[in-house]
């Protein structure tokens, strides 16, 4: 054992008197993929690009998708808090639907039969605009999100206009994780608006 100790320090002591490596290159930094998109600027911190699993890495080809998915989901979501809030307060005509909460109208509507009309003609419409959609923003015929709808309002300064595109994206991203919060609250604590007990 002893013999073994001492040839390990011996070996330690050499290796102080071996020439260092020599130094690699520095390596230069390819540029991410997402570069070409806002949406990574932080409030606290520097630049960031949120992506735990990769999949912008592992698929570069399918981030103009990505966007136009998230995008199109934080748009659909802005719509969902106003409309979930709405609904406390404004009601269907009729009496099937009075007296009752949001959640417990839903529940209503899918058992009588009017919520799988809208799944099914929403989900038409989604295939007759997605897939066009898809193959523009794929050939890059268009930009991610882009339906050139009510562009007469968008600033024309392209700075102001990115800022518009993060002001979308945020809001858009802050109202995916806020519906999702008061759909939880509003089942789990049997109460509506504004869903804190």
């Amino acid at each position: 054992m002893r013999a073994v100790l001492v040839l390990l320090a011996l070996a330690g002591a050499a290796q102080a008197f071996v020439a260092p490596a020599a130094r690699s290159a520095p390596k230069v930094v390819a540029p991410a993929v997402f570069d070409d998109y806002v949406g990574g600027q932080g409030a606290f911190v520097k630049d960031y690009n949120f992506d735990p699993l990769g999949l912008a890495e592992k698929a570069p080809e399918m981030v103009p998708w990505y966007r136009e998915c998230e995008i199109k989901h934080g748009r659909i979501a802005m719509l969902a808090v106003v409309g979930f809030i709405t609904a406390e307060y404004v009601r269907i005509p009729g009496d099937m639907y009075q007296g009752m909460s949001v959640v417990e109208a839903h529940n209503a509507l899918l058992k009588n039969g009017p919520m799988y009309q809208l799944l099914f003609w929403i989900g038409m419409f989604e295939l007759i605009v997605t897939i066009p959609a898809f193959v523009a923003t794929q050939n890059g015929e268009r930009a991610p999100g882009d339906f050139n709808f009510g562009m007469g309002f968008a600033p024309k300064d392209p700075e102001k206009f990115k800022l518009k595109q993060i002001a979308e994206l945020k809001n858009g991203r802050l109202a995916m994780l806020g519906f999702s919060g008061m759909v939880t609250q509003s089942v789990l604590s049997g109460h509506g608006f504004p869903y804190v007990y």
